[in-house]
């Protein structure tokens, strides 16, 4: 065995040598290998040594380390032999590296112009930037490797160090490349390149050193590895000098440096008192766990000081920053393990103490450490002085505004503002004293005013809402000053706020630009392990792009921080950071999505760390852009200006470098790329200055920026690919004209521009707008001029011109004679026509091609185009008449029209070939020039039958060949299955053996999409089962990623481009947003709660809160769309995206929290998190309610009288139960008057709601707040009424509740009408709707009062009720009729069910209407309101099935209509004769409930019709006997799957024989399996064969007779399963030793005589001969096959011998030990009797118990069965 972890110190021969090794070595299984540490003989000195517990020997001589005999390590895990794996194919791909830096990067050749200098600059920068990157990624994964190799290797993390090592070798790897390059570019400026080279081997070498120690198998001690990973370090900082990129401040290394030494000097304190509390420690084992303790701190301490010095050259990065965390996290847990121990070790109170004052400054020098850190990562010191003051001001304004309706809150947070405004006063005023300039101190003093003048108006507000806390108004008052006082401090501190806000987004866009880098290094090392070709695919594409914007974003780091004041680069840099945002995020989910598919497991977990840092950079990013675009928003305008005037000055440039002859391509430009970009930055020019326009017209200035902003943009891209054009093309006359045309777009776009801003200053002149136009309709002419300099376009321009002038030809009014025959002329124009067709489909061909190849096409076309025209006028030249004359000149004209259309859609196609429908269009062109020239030829060879339909058939199949060499082009927009119905239609003109095949093709492929489509949907059903599956399973584990990548997704989809009409209001949105936002609520604070009772649960919860966000989010979007202004809007979209930043962090910490449920630093961290997420949901709330206060209102109303309804339910049920009992003595006339006057005040606060529903919001707001309260108290106050009346009147009880329930109903739909009709005008039909709503609410609280007088009139009551009762029905009536569509559906089962209680409540009416009682009017009254209301929806449910059709949804409308109506008539004419009761009234009762009867009936009927064939009914026994036979089989069959998993129990001590009869039960019990399964499936197709002959109806009239047989069938079967399902288990039991043999006997029995009871309840109506019943018994007659019933029967009868036999051999002779002394064996004796006689009773009691079982069964058996089983 392998002993636990020890200092081992080994004696030899009187202490002549020592060994000191430390071992991590632990209990677990033997393992193979040597148990021989040798140790190192060397020569003692000092005489022997005593040995003490406690302390510890000195080293006699020296000390020797590393010098371990190899062959005595114990062998490698597996692992650790992965692990060796990837250092050494990491070491290979090092050495690799390190060689190709020996040699710069060959440059291409550049020019001197403006853009070839930008182009060095920015590849420098970019070099520069990625080398950063990637020498960050490589310090992170250096410490990384120290921080995960530290303690135990058993308990060491092998695949995160191989992650870390693949981290470092192939991000040093990319690095080599970007170091080459770099080094080119500073030699050919004048620099040192070859030192940079150096630089860059140093490093390598450093990490090669690194990845030797590294090795699992290497016997190196640790000290070597710590010093290696500080060469690393030391290196990195180097090359980070050389390349200028050492960003650092040194200051804050140093300072850095002290404070990890500030932690290891407070470690060793701490170790020197864990040490005091050793020495003093008596128990050995406890002594042991303090030295291991503090063993541990100081090794986790030298650890952080080693992690200090790798990554203190790039800590500013968040992975470095990270792994210095981690490194911090094992120093505290370590001194925490020390402060343990030492209190498990002693009790002595000084020495504790000791420990724990040295333990607290460890984790004082510790959080000095951290701050540090996070005082670099949030960007250093605050800029400038007002930066505190502006941030408590513009949080502590957030607040107030979320704080609307805690008045006390609100004060609080005016206090605090108001300190802050004061500070900022005095820092303004402070400037405004030390300033030279008279103008900018008079400036700052006016803003210090206008702020003292706003904080007094708030501290003002916030003594009205500290007076009146109840007073909304006040609230309001101070949320307006506090508004104001925000505005005032942006006014006043602009320009410290932005320059904080352009620093954050500088820093957020290098840590997402770095991150990206790093991403990219990742996927392109995890290309060779990757098993999807598919995957890598995506994942390849998705880099490239984002390569692409990296540069981008990196130019606008570094244009920002070389000029901070500049307005243009500080918008160049939001502009490179939001285009960054959406490719960036399609990378991370084709990260993610590829990890499964890699099966190297580190490059796995590196491209998966590498997704994950990428999308926290982005979501800083995005939240760093939004709020840098709104502090520099106004200045777009001139930013672009200033972007479109540099961009003319480069082309001037340019301009001058190509009439040199120096103009050069930049490097990877080509003609072909130049020229495709040149037509889609056109397309984006035009697409920008379209939305330009559509903004100014708007007048918002913001707006107008950002189109400003898009077009410059689009400009930029459209001035570098003309460049590229130019500077690609040989003739100078070209680029000349290239250059020119695109200056010309320049110089146009500028003056379009400086229109916009002043039109944008007046939205309505009319003149200004004009005149925008003109400049707008001037920069598309330059754009077409533009685009036609292209290769290829100038020549397709000069075939169009050929065309127009040929065509001239034809406006003659006559043509000379022709001196040709009409034979000739004929042959001539068809040659003319073959050549001009076959000129059309090349064009096409070379549309698609290069433009030198369209060049060549379009020449040709124009030739023969010119040709073909003068053969066709030949032609007109020989028509006999002027008639034929003008038809063929008609015709020609057609022809080059068609032409030019072709000519001009190749153009269109070349300038942009992926712009949608082009294709489409030029093949239509194509064909349109092929049939006009057609209908020509036809025309003109009428004369020679059948020679017209040859050559047209000829030049079409001519046309389509081009398709056909194409197969891959799309050229409709049909399906595979209608294109083949197409070619059937076409095929009926072939022969008949093509219709034939064709049809017999047809008929597969109809039969091929119909299993398709089945399958499709299965396929469907399970990805989306086995998703959600998932989900839960990994939301259950701790997996968040997949959570936290849909709330990413979630918000980027806010951000994406505008999406369709929405269908909904503000209103509509505004109400789902807050029910959802309100979930979240409540689920964040159940993840609060579960985080320390029980943090299992976190991920479902997790789950959920995912789920309701993507909700919240998808409707956010069309809620902004809609919201009154886009201000709004943007703030409701801004807030929902902050929120979704909360989730995703709080679902990251509870994922955390799953994995380690007892870290208490992560749990505060969840808890801070979800603190934050209740804030912005409030902040989502008050976003929504700011749009429209009104209807948010009335939302919140509608949700409490929702609440009244349904405590209004509960209390029904109270009173029909009759436990809704009076409290003390109190009678209904106490409560009388408080109902009616509260009535009474809901009908004045009803007309108040309904006169303000178009009024303003505010008094709507007031208005529905009212309401709730009056109809709150209202309920109360009848409620408390109705329990005065006493629980001995259930039935008055419940109709005084209805009666409020229906106002609070009511009610309900009239908030929400009012919800509906707000802000629209009076013609609308909401507000129609809104007035007959109120008209129905007034009617139901007059209905109240009048139910409240009759209450105690014994008279009248029930009279009372039953009026009430009919004014119900008729307002649910109105509802059922209304086109509104139900909430749910159900099924026509639903809907019979409900139609019973029409039934019975038809009876108590009739009998309520002949007794004339009040209780029985009541009783009638209660149970028809519930009866027709249930009805009424069920119909409406069922009717609106979707597998219900419109014809039969009609039907069981209206005769649910009919019912309801003839029911009404029977309760008014009830009515009528309370009031005047005669013997005549009362007969025709009857007539009126047959109507109802006949009614019903008809709605039953209309029922089954909704059913249609494949619906049966639920209550028909044949239904049911089938349904149970098939459950049964189902049992069996499930039983015999667990037989066939069971194996025999292992008893290696027994003879073989007992091991086969167990074999044998198993092999019995399973033929009893399947033949039972077989027995019953055999019993069911009897069932239905019955039901084919009639001996059983499919739905019996009355179904007694063959309910009873199918009963027993069912029963049987019922039986059969059972017994099956307890013999396996029993067999089971048996095999596994659990059971007795007796018990596998009995159930065998069991089956075979359930068995037998099967056959008999089928043989009691089947037909002997019939097939099934063959099947049941004997196979068709044959003697040796057994059908099911008798293979049950033998299989039973196999078992039975088995497990007898089994029994048999078992030795039951049992060893009984007999006592000597005699008591002893008396008392033996009598336990033996006892036992005997216990026995003997309870083998009594269970025949009784059998035979009442068997009795009672026979009870419930049908009467044939019984005779049956008697025979």
């Amino acid at each position: 065995m392998r002993s636990p972890p020890c200092w081992k110190t080994l004696c030899l021969q009187r202490s002549k040598s020592t060994v000191l090794q430390q071992q991590f070595n632990r209990v677990g299984k033997a393992e193979l290998g040597s148990v021989a540490l040798p140790a190192i003989m060397r020569t003692g000195a000092g005489g022997p040594e005593n040995f003490q517990v406690g302390t510890m020997p000195q080293p006699q001589l020296q000390i020797t380390s590393g010098q371990m005999h190899r062959g005595h390590m114990p062998p490698l895990t597996s692992a650790q032999q992965a692990l060796t794996g990837t250092i050494n194919s990491s070491m290979q791909a090092v050495h690799a590296a390190q060689a190709t830096l020996d040699d710069f990067e060959t440059l291409p050749p550049l020019g001197q112009d403006a853009a070839s200098k930008a182009w060095r600059k920015n590849k420098m920068d970019e070099s520069k930037h990625e080398i950063h990157s990637q020498v960050d990624a490589i310090t992170a994964g250096t410490a990384s490797v120290v921080n995960l190799t530290a303690g135990d290797p058993a308990d060491t993390d092998y695949t995160a160090v191989g992650c870390a090592v693949t981290t470092i070798s192939s991000n040093l790897t990319e690095m080599s490349k970007g170091v080459k390059l770099l080094a080119a570019l500073m030699e050919d400026e004048g620099g040192n390149g070859r030192q940079l080279l150096q630089a860059a081997k140093n490093l390598a070498s450093a990490v090669s050193d690194l990845l030797k120690t590294a090795q699992p198998a290497s016997a190196e001690p640790r000290q070597n590895l710590l010093q290696a990973a500080g060469l690393v370090g030391q290196t990195s900082g180097e090359l980070l000098q050389q390349i200028g990129e050492s960003d650092t401040d040194p200051r804050f290394q140093d300072m850095l440096m002290q404070l990890a030494k500030a932690v290891a000097s407070t470690a060793a304190a701490l170790v020197l008192k864990a040490k005091n509390v050793a020495q003093k420690t008596e128990d050995a084992a406890l002594q042991t766990q303090v030295i291991a303790a503090a063993t541990q701190c100081a090794l986790s301490t030298s650890q952080l000081v080693a992690c200090t010095k790798v990554v203190a050259p790039t800590i500013s990065s968040p992975v470095c920053q990270e792994q210095l965390i981690e490194a911090g996290k094992l120093v505290a847990k370590s001194a925490e393990g020390c402060v343990e121990a030492s209190k498990a070790a002693t009790n002595d109170d000084q020495l504790l103490k000791q420990v724990g004052v040295a333990a607290t400054a460890v984790t004082q020098a510790l959080n000095d450490l951290l701050q540090h850190i996070k005082q670099h990562a949030l960007g250093g010191q605050p800029i400038g002085r007002y930066d505190q003051a502006t941030d408590t001001i513009l949080n502590v304004t957030e607040n107030i505004f979320s704080s609307m309706g805690d008045a006390g809150e609100m004060v609080r947070q005016a206090r605090i503002l108001a300190q802050a405004t004061s500070d900022l006063v005095n820092a303004i005023k402070a400037d405004a004293e030390g300033e030279t300039d008279l103008e900018n101190s008079r400036k700052l003093l006016s803003a210090a005013k206008i702020l003292a003048d706003a904080t007094a108006k708030m501290v003002e507000a916030a003594k009205g809402a500290a007076a009146h806390p109840d007073s909304e108004e006040q609230q309001q008052r101070l949320r307006e000053a506090a508004e104001g006082l925000r505005m005032a401090t942006n006014a006043a501190a602009q320009n410290a706020i932005k320059k904080k806000l352009v620093h954050k987004l500088e820093h957020a866009a290098k840590q997402a630009a770095a991150s990206a880098t790093q991403t990219i290094a990742a996927a392109q090392h995890a290309a060779s392990s990757n098993k999807n070709p598919a995957a890598q695919q995506q994942l390849v594409q998705s880099c490239k792009v984002v390569a692409e914007q990296i540069p981008m974003l990196v130019q606008g780091v570094r244009g920002s921080q070389s000029q901070p004041d500049s307005p243009s680069a500080q918008l160049a840099l939001i502009a490179a950071s939001q285009n960054f945002l959406q490719p960036g995020g399609k990378m991370v989910a084709a990260a993610k999505a590829t990890v499964p598919t890699i099966t190297d497991q580190a490059s796995a977990m590196q491209l998966s760390q590498c997704a994950k840092n990428l999308a926290a950079a982005l979501a800083e990013l995005r939240t760093a852009a939004q709020k840098a675009q709104e502090a520099c928003g106004p200045l777009e305008i001139d930013s672009a200006l200033g972007l479109v005037q540099s961009l003319e000055r480069d082309l001037q440039e340019a301009k001058a470098a190509a009439r040199d002859g120096k103009l050069k391509p930049l490097p990877g430009e080509t003609m072909e790329k130049c020229a495709q970009d040149l037509g889609n930055s056109t397309k984006a020019v035009s697409s920008a200055i379209a939305h330009l326009l559509g903004e100014v017209a708007q007048g918002n200035e913001n707006y107008t920026g950002i189109a400003a902003r898009e077009v410059a943009q689009a400009l930029r891209s459209l001035s570098q690919a003309a460049r590229g054009v130019a500077a690609s093309t040989p003739d100078p006359q070209a680029q000349s004209a290239m250059l020119e045309c695109a200056s010309d777009v320049m110089d146009k776009a500028n003056n379009l521009i400086e229109e916009a801003r002043k039109a944008v200053a007046k939205p309505g002149d009319p003149e200004s707008q004009q005149r925008l136009a003109q400049v707008a309709k001037a920069v598309s002419q330059a754009l077409s001029r533009c685009v036609n300099c292209l290769p290829g376009q100038r020549d397709v321009d000069a075939a169009i011109r050929m065309v127009g002038d040929a065509s001239k030809r034809l406006l003659a009014d006559s043509f000379p004679p022709s001196t040709k025959s009409f034979q000739e002329a004929q042959s001539q124009l068809n040659q003319a026509a073959a050549g001009l067709n076959q000129s059309a489909n090349e064009l096409v061909q070379a549309s698609r091609g290069t433009p030198q190849d369209l060049a060549k096409s379009s020449g040709k076309f124009g030739q023969d185009f010119n040709e073909f025209l003068q053969a066709g006028v030949e032609m007109a030249s020989q028509s006999p008449n002027k008639e034929d004359q003008a038809q063929v000149v008609s015709n020609l004209k057609s022809i080059s029209m068609s032409s030019s259309k072709l000519l001009l859609a190749a153009k269109a196609l070349s300038a942009d070939p992926a712009a949608p429908n082009l294709k489409n269009q030029l093949a239509a062109a194509a064909r349109a020039v092929t049939d006009s020239i057609n209908q020509l030829i036809t025309m003109c060879t009428q004369q020679a039958p059948g020679q017209k339909e040859c050559d047209n058939a000829l030049r079409e199949l001519e046309t389509v060949k081009e398709l056909l060499e194409n197969p891959t082009q799309t050229v409709n927009d049909m399906s595979y299955f209608n294109c083949l119905d197409s070619v059937m239609e076409n095929s009926k003109v072939s022969p008949e053996p093509g219709v034939e095949v064709w049809g017999r093709t047809g008929r597969q492929a109809a039969h091929t999409q119909e299993a398709l489509e089945e399958a499709v949907q299965m396929m469907k059903e399970a990805v989306e089962d086995l998703t959600t599956t998932l989900n839960e399973a990994a939301s259950a584990a701790g997996v968040v990623g997949g959570m936290v990548d849909s709330i990413t997704q979630a918000i980027n989809q806010l951000d994406e481009g505008p999406m369709g009409e929405p269908e909904g209001t503000f209103v509509d949105y505004q109400t789902t947003m807050v029910k959802t936002a309100k979930a979240i609520a409540v689920t964040v604070q159940e993840m609060v709660t579960k985080s320390t009772t029980n943090p299992d649960e976190l991920g479902i919860l997790a789950n959920q809160l995912t789920n309701d966000y993507g909700q919240l989010a998808q409707e956010a979007k069309p809620a902004a769309l809609t919201a009154e202004n886009e201000e709004i809007g943007s703030h409701i979209k801004r807030r929902v995206q902050e929120l979704g930043h909360g989730c995703a962090a709080l679902v990251t910490k509870a994922g955390a929290l799953q994995c380690s449920p007892s870290d208490a630093y992560t749990k505060k961290e969840l808890i801070e998190s979800a603190r934050k997420v209740s804030e912005k949901v409030s902040h989502v709330l008050a976003a929504l309610q700011a749009g429209n206060r009104g209807t948010q209102a009335c939302i919140t109303a509608a949700s409490a009288v929702s609440g009244i309804i349904a405590d209004l339910d509960t209390t029904i049920m109270f009173a029909t139960a009759g436990t809704l009992n009076r409290e003390n003595s109190e009678t209904f006339a106490d409560h009388r008057e408080g109902i009616l006057k509260t009535a009474k005040a809901l009908v004045e606060d009803t007309k108040v709601l309904v006169q303000n529903a178009t009024a303003s919001q505010e008094k709507l707001a007031q208005a529905a707040q009212s309401s709730v309260s009056t109809i709150t108290r209202l309920a109360e106050v009848v409620k408390l009424g109705a329990a005065s009346l006493g629980s001995e009147d259930p039935e008055t009880q419940v109709v005084l509740i209805n009666a409020v329930k229906d106002v609070a109903k009511a009610l309900g739909d009239l908030i929400g009408a009012t919800k509906a009709a707000a802000g629209k005008a009076g013609d609308d039909p909401a507000v129609y709707q809104l007035k007959n709503s109120a008209k129905v609410m007034v009617t139901n609280v007059t209905s109240l009062l009048k139910t409240v007088k009759a209450v105690e009139d014994e008279a009248t009551k029930g009279t009372r009720a039953l009026e009430a009762t009919i004014e119900h029905i008729r307002q649910e009536l109105a509802v059922f009729s209304s086109p509104v569509p139900p909430a749910k559906v159900s099924t026509p089962e639903d809907f019979i069910r409900m139609t019973k209680g029409i039934t019975m409540a038809t009876a108590k009416a009739v009998a309520a209407g002949n007794s004339c009682r009040q209780e029985d009017v009541i009783a009638t009254a209660n149970l028809s309101r519930r009866a027709i209301a249930d009805m009424l929806r069920a119909c409406k449910e069922a009717a609106y099935h979707p597998e219900v059709s419109g014809d039969v949804r009609q039907r069981a409308l209206r005769f649910g209509k009919e019912c309801a109506d003839g029911y009404l008539e029977l309760l008014e004419h009830v009515l009528v004769i309370l009031q005047k009761p005669t013997h005549e009234l009362k007969q025709q009762l009857a007539g009126y409930s047959k109507r109802v009867a006949s009614s019903v009936t008809e709605l039953i009927q209309a029922a089954e019709a909704m059913k249609g064939t494949e619906w049966v009914d639920p209550e028909d026994p044949t239904v049911i006997a089938e349904n149970e036979l098939l459950g049964a089989a189902a049992a069996i069959e499930a039983a015999a799957k667990k037989l066939e998993q069971l194996k025999p129990r292992a008893k290696p001590k027994q003879a073989d024989e007992s091991l086969n009869f167990e074999e044998q039960i198993l092999e019995a019990a399973k033929s009893i399996a399947a033949a039972t399964s077989a027995l019953v499936k055999a019993a069911s197709a009897a069932q239905r064969e019955l039901v084919a002959q009639g001996k059983v109806g499919a739905i019996p009239a009355n179904a007694v007779d063959d309910g009873q047989w199918s009963q027993g069938l069912i029963s049987a079967a019922r039986m059969v399963a059972a017994a099956t399902n307890n013999l396996c288990e029993a067999a089971n039991a048996a095999v596994q030793g659990h059971a007795s043999e007796e018990k596998l006997i009995s159930s065998a029995k069991q089956v075979a005589a359930s068995t037998a009871q099967l056959l008999v309840a089928c043989k009691v109506k089947a037909d002997h001969d019939s097939e099934a019943m063959k099947r049941l018994q004997v196979n068709n007659g044959e003697k040796i096959k057994l059908a099911a019933g008798n293979a049950v029967k033998r299989a039973s009868d196999n078992l039975v011998k088995a497990a007898q036999k089994a029994a048999a051999f078992q030795d039951h002779d049992e060893t009984v030990v007999v006592k000597e002394k005699m008591v002893g064996g008396i008392a033996q004796i009598i336990a033996a009797q006892e036992e005997m006689l216990r026995k003997e009773r309870e083998l009594e009691e269970a025949r009784k118990k059998l035979a009442m079982i068997r009795q009672q069964q026979y009870k419930f058996l049908p009467s044939e069965l019984r005779d049956e089983e008697q025979n």
